[in-house]
This record gives C-alpha cells, structure tokens and sequence, in this order.
C-alpha cells in the first residue's frame, strides 16, 4: 500500500532541490525539503500540493515535474482535501497559519499529520489542533526536525547513563540574520525541553529593540527577519534544570548548544554531526575529552519523520515530536513575550 501524501504550502521548505548533486557513485545527495525526503522513500505517493500563490505551484512543478509526474496541484486546500483521498496531510504554510488547516485535515478523514514548526503561534491554536486530531484518531506529529537526529540522541543517552550527571544549567545560541523567536528559535527552545525532559515553570526574556508592541505573536509567518524579534532569555524547568537560550539577529550566523552538570558537558553546534563530551576524572584537575559519533543511520530528519509516523497510523504510538512537547516550546516563546511586557522580569508559562 502507498501512503497518499498531500504537501499545503509549496515554499522552500516543501519543494526545494537537493542541495548538491551526486559526485560519485558512493555520493548521495541531501534532501532537506518535505518533497524531496518524499521522493526517496518507499511506499509513499505524492498525491497533491497546495498553495495559494501560483508561481509556488510552477516552481514546484518545474523541480519535480520528473519525479512526480502525476501530482496534481491546487490553489484551495479544501478541494485538495475533498478530491484527493489523502493518507498523509503536510502543513507547510506560515506559522500563524497552520491551527485551521490541521483542523480540518483531521475531519476529512486523514490518518496522520506532519506540521511543520511551531506548533501554532497561540495556545488556543495549538490546543483545538490537538483536540481535533485525538476526537478524529489522526496521529500528529511536529517537525522539529533535531528530535530525530542521531546525534542529540547519543547526547541524551549518554546524560541518561550519567556521564554528566543531572543537568543543572543549558546553553543555546543562535545567531545570524534569521535568529527569529518563532520561526527558527523554536528548534533551539524545543532542543532545550528535549534534554530537560521536565515542563517549564517559569521565564524570563528580553526582546530585540523595536517589539515593544509585541503582547503577543504579530509576525508575518517567518517570512521576513524585520517582522519578527530575536531574544534571549532564561527558562526554568519543574526538575530544577535551569536554561538559557540566545538568538541575536545581530550576530553572527553561528549556532551553539551545551548542557552541562556536576561531572561534565556535552557541546555541539546547532545542526550537529558530532558531539563533544567533557568530563572530570576523579582526584584529577586535567578535562577528559571524548568525541561522541552517533551509530550509523541510514534515516533521520524529514525522513524519519515521515517513517515514524507510518508506522504510528500503522500500529499506534506517539512521536518523537509529539504537540504536547511541542506546545511547550510554545508555551516558553509567548511566556517570554510576557516577561518582556512586564520589564524582563521572571513570569509563569502561560498555561
């Protein structure tokens, strides 16, 4: 049986072309779009794409054309949803956009649902998507993309296994022009409650200058950096953990994670390959320093995404990047545009 997939939104992150082609017959090229990852899987048919914007649905048409011949395209997601039988709903579109098309998606009869991230830009959003999908038995799943990446999860098993013993304090940067709150540093504050494994209790943040207004989300959806602060801020988690994230448009486009406790840290960059474990040995003053290579994957990223949730429709089960854990993230971006509001001062999560 193939899984009929139906992509809403035909931006970059949907349509793009692999980023280099095959040098060698050993070479293989890197697929970092919904569609690509799509075209390299079995079992799947890309039934439809979405999207309101015409010369979107031409580019995707032009990448694609010999891939998938017969995906027909759309303008209005309804009709998609009414004519196309789909399996698999994609909803790529902008941040604040996504709640509505989740919510039907789930009533037209669906098995499953990659949204991209964040989860929605408002709790009210995020919790109908929720309801909508458990009232319908349609798994959804969020793409932050890092939770299945194989090198996060060798960092976190050698935390679990208590190679730095229990984390007291996380550092996350994220620099460079596109270091926006909801539409990039989503992936760093959800990295930061992958490793807590805790619910976030309490923040405290600082906007770039110019938002003031911001009382809540008021961007464009990610489209331009102008529209959408940058921040830093500190969260703390019910377990004790305490984090501190920074995304600074103003700086460079570098990106940064450690996690440190009483015996070591672990250190990595924001899309690793490879981590670095720092340990103390016992009676002596001299670092002990260990490179930590995850075992070889043939899968991860969109791709694993996508497995993961076939086999969720198939026998049931709940993401890796389950909404519950991605509300979270939510729940710490707006609770730091309160604490920004209220003089940077230390505020509860929004509920």
């Amino acid at each position: 049986m193939a899984y009929r997939v139906g992509i809403v939104g035909a931006s970059g992150i949907s349509v793009n072309l692999p980023r280099s082609a095959p040098s060698a017959p050993l070479a293989d090229e890197v697929y970092a779009s919904h569609v690509g990852c799509l075209s390299v899987m079995w079992g799947v048919e890309l039934a439809a794409v979405c999207d309101i914007r015409t010369e979107a649905l031409d580019r995707f048409r032009e990448n694609w054309a010999a891939r998938w011949p017969n995906t027909r395209t759309y303008t209005n997601y309804l009709d998609m949803l009414d004519r196309e039988d789909l399996d698999i709903l994609t909803v790529a579109t902008p941040d604040h956009l996504h709640a509505q098309i989740v919510i039907d998606g789930a009533r037209s009869g669906l098995q499953g649902i990659l949204c991209e991230k964040p989860i929605a830009t408002t709790l009210d959003d995020a919790d109908a998507m929720i309801d909508a999908c458990e009232r319908n038995r349609v798994a959804l799943s969020i793409n932050h993309t890092r939770r299945w990446s194989p090198v996060l999860h060798k960092a976190r098993d050698a935390i679990q296994r208590g190679r730095i013993g229990p984390i007291t304090v996380m550092t996350a940067v994220l620099g460079g022009p596109r270091a926006m709150l909801f539409r990039n540093g989503t992936h760093f504050i959800d990295a930061l409650c992958f490793f807590a494994e805790s619910k976030p209790t309490k923040v405290s943040a600082l906007l770039e200058d110019g938002f003031d207004h911001w009382d809540r989300y008021r961007g464009d959806g990610g489209k331009l950096p102008e529209n959408e602060p940058g921040a830093t801020g500190t969260i703390l988690f019910e377990n004790g953990v305490i984090a501190l994230y920074r995304g600074i448009k103003g700086t460079p486009p570098i990106s940064a994670f450690e996690i440190t406790g009483p015996k070591g840290s672990i250190s990595f960059s924001g899309d690793p390959v490879l981590a670095h474990l720092t340990t103390t040995e016992t009676g002596s003053l001299e670092p002990f320093h260990t490179v930590l290579r995850p075992e070889q994957y043939q899968v991860h990223g969109m791709v694993a995404a996508y497995r993961e949730l076939i086999d969720i429709i198939r026998g049931g089960g709940e993401s890796t990047s389950s909404p519950g854990h991605a509300r979270m993230s939510l729940q710490i971006m707006l609770g730091f545009l309160d604490s920004h509001r209220q003089g940077s001062r230390f505020v509860d999560v929004p509920g």
